[in-house]
Order: structure tokens, then sequence, then C-alpha cells
């Protein structure tokens, strides 16, 4: 079989399981297979946990930066499973990844994600960037209720004043706890003192 019938073959999301499957081979031989892929850019890791999902594509791909679960699990003693690829190019920190994790609008993504606000450098940038998805009440929100649990670094105070228009969640959930930020900064918070209890 030659390369291209190979990947052709392969193309798409597969375990080693259905790589052993497809092309009859042992486990060590897909292993050595997946290695090969790896190295030649035909493969990345799609997802982890306990059994890893590889996409396998004809066209080379681009080199993997680090994306959103690749922060949040750096710098979170809470780690988090992917459960679809965040690829990204160029330039990506803590920044990027605490507007991303606010933007996926799941519970376990942003109480894990409370952590980046130890590791911004660059308020400016989240500032910005949370404004493209009108997502800076959220941030402040859940920033301070981080606060409360965990030693962040200090906002700068012109970002603080800002005064929000209408109350938005941050997840499905529709709470009140921690009635005063809640109250602030209208914004819908699902999270209580057992679950910040969970990170730090």
């Amino acid at each position: 079989m030659s390369q291209y019938e190979l990947l052709y073959t392969l193309e798409g999301l597969h375990t080693v399981e259905t790589i052993m499957k497809e092309l009859s081979l042992r486990k060590q031989s897909a292993l050595n297979l997946i290695s090969k892929l790896k190295r030649e850019q035909h493969l990345i890791i799609w997802a982890g946990g306990r059994k890893k999902i590889y996409k396998i594509t004809i066209r080379k791909q681009l080199p993997r930066v680090h994306g959103m679960w690749d922060i949040i699990n750096k710098y979170s003693p809470m780690k988090l499973n992917p459960w679809y690829d965040h690829q990204v190019h160029g330039v990506y920190g803590p920044e990027e990844a605490l507007v991303d994790a606010i933007e996926t609008k799941s519970f376990r993504v942003i109480l894990t994600s409370m952590h980046l606000f130890r590791h911004i450098k660059d308020w400016k940038k989240v500032y910005n960037l949370s404004r493209k998805y009108n997502s800076w009440q959220k941030i402040c929100a859940v920033y301070d209720v981080s606060m409360l649990f965990i030693k962040v670094g200090r906002m700068p105070e012109k970002y603080i004043h800002f005064k929000p228009q209408k109350w938005q969640q941050l997840t499905q959930l529709k709470k009140k706890n921690f009635p005063e930020i809640a109250n602030k900064w209208k914004i819908y918070i699902p999270f209580n003192q057992n679950d910040m209890r969970e990170i730090y």
C-alpha cells in the first residue's frame, strides 16, 4: 500500500484500536505507524484522556501551538479532558485562553480557568479581546469570585469602571451565588463555595 493509499484509508478520527482493525495490524505496529505519521505531520492528537483520539489527514498539518486546553491545564491544579481540538496559530497565552474559556459557556471550563487570573500580564489585551465578544462583564464577575479564593494579580482600576446594562449568564444555570458580586456585575453566577474549594 502506498503512502497516499494509507492516508486515504485512514483519513479521519481514529483510536489505536480502529487503526489496528482497519489495517489488520498488531498493537505495536499500529503505535509505530502513529509515531511515523505524527513525525510526518499527518497526525495530531485530537483528544486526550484514557483513550487518545487521533486525527489523520492526507495533507500535512501545521505544527500545533498550545491552545486553550493546554494553557488551562498548565496553570490549574484541576485538569480538563478536551472534548474538541482547539488549535491556534501565532501568539496564544493566558490572556487569550481566559477569553476563550468564558466563551465556552461551560461550567467546568470556566471554573478551572480561574487560575489563569494569576498569570495575566496584559490586561489591555484581555479587555480588548473580551469586548469583541461582549464578555468583559463576565470576566469581571469571574475575576471578583476568584479573588475570594485564589491569590490573583490585581486588575488595573481603569478597567473596573464599567457599568453593566443588562443581566448575562455564564452558563445555562441561572443562579445568583455570591449575590453581592452577581448584582454588581449583573451576572448569574453558577458556582458555589463547594465548587470553588475544588480549584484551590
